[in-house]
């Protein structure tokens, strides 16, 4: 019955913010191809707490990564910011890559290029808002 509370499945339209793990810029042209699908937040595992988020076509089939550790970090307007983690490959050693994402989801696309427009990353010598990823 708790499962219940937490399966939430609607037609969206995702912006994925992030590649490797680095934030995509607002001047990139990646940062403006969006997928669209059902939107799925499940719990992981039937024991745990934690979320995961994915994006599925009519059949079933994720168009994307799923986001494990998945939070919905703000409901602002028509849009939602859901970040998490993708975990993309196994290395030999059985150990898992692990690069943050983040998904704008939207039911209307002129909402989310009016957001996406003000995505600025500014760096400053020595740092970069790029390197974030780090653990």
């Amino acid at each position: 019955m708790i499962a219940l509370l937490y399966k939430y499945t609607v037609q969206f339209i995702i912006y994925r913010l992030r590649a490797g793990g680095q934030r995509i810029p607002g001047s990139d042209p990646a940062l403006r191809s969006p997928l669209r699908g059902d939107l799925q937040l499940l719990p992981a595992s039937s024991d745990e707490p934690r979320l995961r988020a994915r994006l599925i076509d009519s059949a079933g089939l994720d168009l994307t990564q799923p986001l494990e550790f998945a939070r919905v970090v703000q409901i602002r307007g028509e849009a939602m910011h859901i970040t998490g983690f993708e975990i993309t490959s196994r290395t030999t050693k059985g150990r898992a890559t692990k690069c943050r994402q983040s998904w704008l989801c939207v039911w209307d696309e002129v909402v989310a290029l009016q957001l996406l427009a003000r995505v600025q990353i500014n760096s400053i010598t020595g740092f970069s808002p790029e390197d974030d990823d780090a653990d």
